[in-house]
């Protein structure tokens, strides 16, 4: 369909919808976000797949500026468009292969002998200080032509409301990159599945997390047809090192079809865009971690912008549709140091679930959990547990190492006997640095009672 010999693309173009017609083309276009751009592409694939269509590359001279119909159709000055490869980037969207995205690309065919153009690219938007995705279609205007265009964006946009490609998949919009030159504004987290028995907590606290997570999401549908709020926000306080984290990979990992978005407290200033992924992406999970950072005490705010922060949060919160299938978890080490306005309103926190410093029993199943492959000697796994108390489960984990370590050292076995248990335990527990303690996992016991945690 590209005439031999064309060097620039309004040469295509003007044959492709005629000398004479050319002039009088109409276009309708859309914007996107960046991420969006695999859906989109994938969408309009699947669009001109029964026209037999042409795929054409072209030279964007500017990335800040976004190509359109018209600026392709100049014939003359720096701004004539060049006729060049197509160009791919691969796209890590959480499968086995990456997604070969177009970073532009112009599509050319006929509908019931009509032609029609259509274009996807990406540009950098200036005033957003963001990557943009953008559709346009350019067709003779006519009734058949017309609906086309009008039906073609309606379901081009459908496409991206629904994301299939990122949905049920753990993102977020962090800059960085594995090395693997697959970098994108957004990131497809391939986070490790946590089973429940690798989930140590005490009885009651797994039971409310059945009650208020797991059980809730199994009975959305009969809520909603009650009338009641299918939207939910738990808060997972506790001393650092106690399994917040782990929890949440494992909430993530059994409600597998809910798309997880992780935000931290450095990339709340993005809040609106995360919680837009959100409501395209329902049923969803949102994760908030070290909420205190951002929903402290309005009292103990230094800055302006922090307030700000905390009321966006709140609004968002609160804006949500009660049908929306979202469910926020937020987590801190310091609940008494969050905001009330955050904590005790029920729609934004409904539950505050303390995962505790574990106790012994849960001391025992950690040894087992981290120790699977090591052989103890007997009275060994009592012995950690005896020395171990008023120590968190990152603490365990750590031991465990260390005795892996030092049985290695020793005769290269996986042999664990008592006496590496009080060495190591021993170590690690009665150094006097303060920064050692906190650092494996030792957590220190307050001068004085903090004050009476309002959050439950």
């Amino acid at each position: 369909m590209t005439p031999q010999g064309d060097q620039f693309v309004w040469q295509t173009l003007v044959s492709h919808f005629g000398p004479e017609r050319v002039n009088g083309i109409a276009s309708s276009r859309r914007r996107f976000a960046s991420h969006l751009l695999p859906d989109l592409q994938a969408a309009i694939v699947a669009e001109v797949a029964p026209f037999d269509a042409a795929l054409l590359g072209f030279h964007q001279p500017y990335d800040h500026e976004a190509p359109t119909m018209s600026g392709l159709l100049l014939r003359d000055g720096h701004s004539v468009v060049a006729i060049a490869p197509l160009q791919y980037q691969d796209l890590d969207v959480g499968e086995e292969e990456p997604f070969a995205a177009l970073k532009d690309g112009l599509w050319l065919f006929r509908v019931q002998d009509v032609p029609v153009a259509i274009l996807l690219s990406r540009y950098n938007d200036f005033f957003s200080n963001s990557q943009l995705t953008q559709v346009e279609i350019a067709y003779v205007p006519g009734d058949a032509s017309s609906a086309f265009a009008r039906d073609f964006l309606q379901r081009v946009q459908a496409a991206g409301e629904v994301s299939r490609l990122y949905r049920g998949k753990v993102l977020s919009f962090e800059a960085g990159s594995d090395y693997s030159g697959m970098r994108a504004e957004m990131l497809v987290h391939k986070l490790p599945k946590v089973a429940r028995d690798d989930v140590i907590l005490a009885e009651e606290t797994m039971a409310r997390l059945d009650q208020h997570v797991f059980e809730f999401d199994r009975h959305r549908a009969a809520l909603k047809g009650l009338g009641q709020s299918t939207r939910k926000g738990i808060l997972l306080y506790g001393p650092p090192g106690t399994g917040k984290t782990h929890v949440i990979r494992y909430i993530s990992s059994t409600l597998a079809d809910h798309t997880t978005v992780l935000i931290t407290a450095e990339q709340v200033t993005n809040l609106t865009r995360y919680m837009t992924l959100a409501r395209t992406l329902q049923p969803s999970i949102v994760v908030l971690e070290d909420v205190d950072l951002v929903g402290r005490s309005r009292d103990s705010m230094n800055s302006p912008n922090t307030e700000v922060l905390l009321n966006r949060l709140l609004n968002e919160m609160d804006g949500l549709r009660a049908d929306a299938d979202i469910l926020f978890i937020l987590t801190t080490n310091r609940p008494e140091d969050i905001e009330e306005a955050l904590a005790s309103r029920p729609g934004r926190v409904d539950e505050a679930i303390e995962l505790p410093l574990p106790d012994a029993a849960c001391r025992q199943r950690l040894m087992a959990l981290y120790g699977r492959a090591l052989t103890f000697e007997d009275g060994a796994e009592a012995d950690a547990v005896a020395l171990s108390e008023g120590v968190s489960a990152a603490f365990m984990k750590e031991m465990v190492r260390r005795l892996a370590q030092r049985a290695l050292a020793r005769d290269g076995t996986a042999q664990v006997r008592r006496d590496d248990i009080a060495a190591v335990f021993g170590d690690a527990t009665s150094r006097p640095s303060r920064l050692n303690r906190r650092i494996v996992g030792i957590v220190e016991q307050p001068r004085k009672a903090p004050p009476a945690d309002e959050c439950c």
